[in-house]
């Protein structure tokens, strides 16, 4: 929501649908509930043409 800190925003893995939960502080949201996930997501993307 506009006016809320991005990291009060609830997020979901694309790659398993499990909530990911943010660290407190200054950084980047966590998209991804694992490296590994990421990874996987990318790589599907990758060879689908998206990315």
């Amino acid at each position: 929501m506009f006016g809320q800190p991005a990291k009060n925003q609830a997020v979901t893995c694309p790659h398993c649908k499990a909530d990911v939960e943010q660290q407190p502080g200054a950084g980047r949201l966590r998209l991804y509930c694992t490296p590994e996930h990421g990874r996987a997501w990318r790589r599907r993307m990758r060879h689908a043409g998206w990315l």
